[in-house]
């Protein structure tokens, strides 16, 4: 009923690890139904010494659901005797009968300046040399946990040989320190995608924690983003936010790398090799950012050829006399829709007819060759489109692609000759691909699964320059019309 006195036998006791009413359990490794069983039978018994008897159950959360049920008839009519601590760090995975049942005491995370306060006692009882600067990066990135604290403390003081440094604690931790995270995000942001690249493979070869650089960047762009809209609530301490503030291009790009890559954190716990999937992911957000650029360009030069196509037609509709000169002008390629849907069915048989896992695999491991031409200038576009995509089926020559979205599988099948040109120059093969979305997928699995007998090869008679045509348009350049068809968007010298 009162604060521990530690000078009573009770306290001594328990101080000392000799008190036998105080039971600790480890739920993580005595987590069936008999251990409970056990404990059950037992909380009967009343206290040797102590006033109650006290079960302590560590990380409870890993108990079984039939454990929980044992459990749970206890904890409604307990002995007066009996007292229960239940201790966990994912109160999420409890049932809610059991919340319910107990008393619950939610830890806060403690300070950063409490966290240096007592860090830098601990330095001065052991005579350690070290900065507050360092001791602030140590209570930052242990996150509100003194032992995470001291256990860094710990380990980089069997690091360093002299003075501790927050090279020092990044060097430990796996992580960056700010100067080098600001000049990821900014050539990141400055979508310099080979700066991008080599930094994260110099990371990776230095032993860095991917997943920690990650929620580093994801962190500081929070801050920057912050700075750009409500300058008040974050210190400017270096260069790096003032240069995202001046630059209005940002807050847009802060905003979609910061829900691309909090997204991907939890996909990177679950994979080997987490670097390949940030690169694919950065590749792809970098080059999708310039796209939307290049089409904001594009809307506005479109605006201007719409203009002029429009007094063009007029022009040419009404010179009827056959006097003025007439030229043939390319607007870009038209798809002939209905040959694109006809060969997109020939190519998905054809790709399931002798569908081959062994071989698929074999084509797979092949293609991570094409991560070696993202960042050249002239196939990166293609060998992103491919990387993006996942191969559902190989058929000899016939590939299929999915993804996740329509979009992406029409983007891929509007650039299908030169996506085979560039499979050719690199694989020295002709290959012959397609792409479908997820919805597509799951019809034609469910349609392959079903009625495999079907499926047998289908020569191709269509020629895929068929399916993209010129469209062609007559332009009127008398030179008598030039002021009617370009408006004021001609200049005179």
């Amino acid at each position: 009923d009162f604060e521990p006195c530690n000078k009573c036998i009770s306290c001594e006791q328990a101080n000392q690890n000799q008190n036998i009413d105080i039971i600790e359990i480890d739920a993580a490794s005595n987590n069936g139904v008999d251990e409970i069983r056990e404990i059950r039978n037992k909380i009967t018994l009343v206290p040797s010494n102590s006033k109650y008897k006290i079960y302590i159950i560590d990380e409870v959360h890993m108990l079984t659901t039939q454990a929980f049920n044992a459990l749970l008839k206890t904890l409604e009519e307990p002995p007066s005797h009996i007292i229960f601590i239940f201790a966990t760090t994912e109160p999420q995975k409890i049932p809610q009968t059991i919340l319910s049942r107990c008393q619950r005491f939610d830890y806060k995370k403690v300070s950063d300046e409490k966290i240096v306060q007592r860090l830098t006692y601990i330095c001065e009882q052991e005579k350690i040399s070290v900065s507050t600067d360092a001791l602030y990066e140590i209570a930052r990135l242990s996150d509100g946990g003194v032992r995470d604290s001291i256990s860094l403390l710990d380990q980089v003081l069997a690091y360093s040989e002299k003075e501790i440094t927050i090279q020092d604690i990044h060097d430990i931790n796996g992580t960056l320190t700010p100067e080098e995270i600001e000049s990821l995000i900014m050539d990141i942001l400055n979508e310099k995608l080979v700066d991008v690249i080599n930094k994260i493979e110099k990371y990776d070869n230095d032993g860095k924690n991917i997943i920690k650089i990650v929620q580093e960047v994801i962190l500081k762009m929070k801050d920057a983003l912050l700075y750009i809209n409500a300058p008040n609530l974050i210190e400017a301490k270096s260069n790096f936010y003032k240069e995202t503030k001046n630059n209005n291009m940002l807050n847009n790009k802060l905003y979609l790398y910061i829900k691309t890559l909090s997204s991907l954190i939890n996909e990177m716990k679950n994979v080997n090799n987490c670097k390949i999937l940030l690169e694919i992911e950065l590749i792809k957000s970098i080059k999708s950012i310039e796209n939307n650029n290049d089409n904001t360009e594009n809307e506005i030069k479109s605006k201007i050829i719409n203009k002029s196509e429009e007094k063009n037609e007029k022009l040419v509709n009404e010179n009827t006399s056959g006097k003025v000169d007439k030229n043939v002008e390319n607007l870009g390629p038209t798809i002939n829709e209905s040959l694109l849907e006809e060969l997109k069915k020939i190519r998905i048989n054809n790709s399931l007819c002798k569908f081959s896992q062994k071989e698929r695999e074999k084509v797979k491991n092949e293609f991570m060759k094409l991560k070696e031409y993202i960042s050249n200038e002239k196939y990166g576009k293609y060998a992103s489109i491919l990387i993006d995509g996942e191969l559902k089926a190989v058929s000899g020559l016939n590939l299929m692609f999915m993804y996740k979205s329509s979009l992406m599988a029409e983007s891929f099948n509007l650039e299908l000759i030169d996506i085979e040109k560039f499979l050719k120059i690199i694989f020295n093969v002709d290959y012959k691909v397609i792409a479908i979305d997820t919805d597509d997928w799951e019809y034609v699995k469910k349609d392959y699964n079903s009625n495999k007998e079907k499926y047998k090869y289908i020569e191709e008679t269509i020629d895929e320059q068929n399916i993209f045509v010129q469209k062609k348009v007559e332009k009127n350049v008398s030179k008598n019309s030039i002021d009617q068809m370009f408006d004021d968007i001609i200049e005179y010298e």
